[in-house]
Parts: C-alpha cells; sequence; structure tokens
C-alpha cells in the first residue's frame, strides 16, 4: 500500500491537483502496474484513504455531461508524507516496489536529502553483502542445500542494487535531476 499511497499523492501533487481517472491514467503511462504492482482499483481506494487521512482534500466539481467528479489536492500534512515515503522507500531494502515508488518521486526531495537516504541504502547493502558472506562461509548444515544456494542469488542481487545506488548518488551529487531545491523543480504552488 505505501508504494501506491506515494504515487496516488505525488502524481496529485505534481499536476496541482487531479480527479482520480486522471491519476489512474497517469500511472498507467508509467507503467507503473508493472514495476509498482499498482491495480487501478487500488488507486481510487488509496485516493479515499488519503482524503480520510488529512493527506488530500476533496472539491467536488459538475462533471461534464454525467455526475460530479471529485478534484483532488494534496495538503501540507500530504506532502510531507510524500517526502516521508520517498526517503523511507530509498532507505528500505528488500522492498523493490517501494523502491521503484521512491525512485519515480526522487525529485520531491532537495538533492542534499535524497544523497543521504541513498547513501543510507549503499551503508545498509554493503552491511547485508558481509553478513551474506559470513552466512554463505558457514551455512547451517540444517538448512536445505538448495535453499543455501539462494544465498548467491540473494548477494547477487544486492551486488547489483549498491553498485547501482552508489551511481545514483554519484549522479545526484554531480546535479542530476531537478530536486524539490531546484529552480525549475517539480514543486508546485502551494
Amino acid at each position: 500500500m505505501s508504494a501506491t499511497k506515494l504515487l496516488v499523492l505525488g502524481v496529485v501533487h505534481l499536476s496541482g491537483g487531479a480527479h482520480g481517472y486522471q491519476v489512474r491514467s497517469e500511472l498507467q503511462s508509467w507503467r507503473a502496474e508493472i514495476w509498482a504492482k499498482i491495480k487501478p482499483g487500488s488507486i481510487y481506494h488509496a485516493l479515499k484513504k488519503a482524503a480520510a487521512d488529512g493527506l488530500l482534500t476533496e472539491h467536488a466539481e459538475p462533471g461534464n455531461s454525467g455526475p460530479e467528479r471529485v478534484l483532488y489536492r494534496v495538503t501540507a500534512r500530504g506532502r510531507d508524507e510524500i517526502v516521508e515515503l520517498v526517503r523511507d522507500g530509498l532507505r528500505r531494502t528488500h522492498d523493490p516496489t517501494m523502491l521503484n515508488a521512491s525512485i519515480a518521486m526522487l525529485p520531491m526531495l532537495t538533492r542534499a536529502d535524497a544523497i543521504a537516504h541513498v547513501n543510507e541504502r549503499v551503508a545498509r547493502l554493503e552491511a547485508e553483502l558481509v553478513e551474506q558472506a559470513k552466512w554463505r562461509k558457514h551455512p547451517n548444515p540444517d538448512i536445505p542445500e538448495h535453499v543455501r544456494d539462494q544465498a548467491d542469488l540473494w548477494a547477487g542481487h544486492a551486488r547489483t542494487e549498491l553498485e547501482w545506488a552508489k551511481s545514483l548518488g554519484k549522479r545526484l551529487a554531480e546535479g542530476a535531476y531537478t530536486m524539490a531545491d531546484d529552480p525549475g523543480s517539480w514543486r508546485t504552488p502551494t
């Protein structure tokens, strides 16, 4: 749910306000159903839940030729929640869906904040690789061999992700992307 929540709040924020179908269309154009595992119904549920939690406001508007539509706008609490979710997704390992959502909303952070959280991910991955090496060197003989063999797969994923995270941190430090504190940022007027 956190990835869906982050993406829904982020799209509403970046749009300056949006109807549910606009959020759905935008996320479909990003192919978020694949990399964030978002289903259309979960988008509408996330919008309603975020509004109930005070992260979005709802404004009824007349429909073009049918019932009223609801326009959602992000509240100050909602903007704070976006930032916290992006930070959490960058720090948290073993949650590729949340990482993907955080990368999609990365420019919501300031450059220094993004670099700090990417660096925290690097440190966590390095620590995990050390633990995995210990585990592989001295495996528990009671664990089936095929399960122990998974450790090589886990280590391979961690090494690849570590290389990617270090590269992202370097690109951010070199000025890649327009971040929240850069001129012309994604931030919409409040």
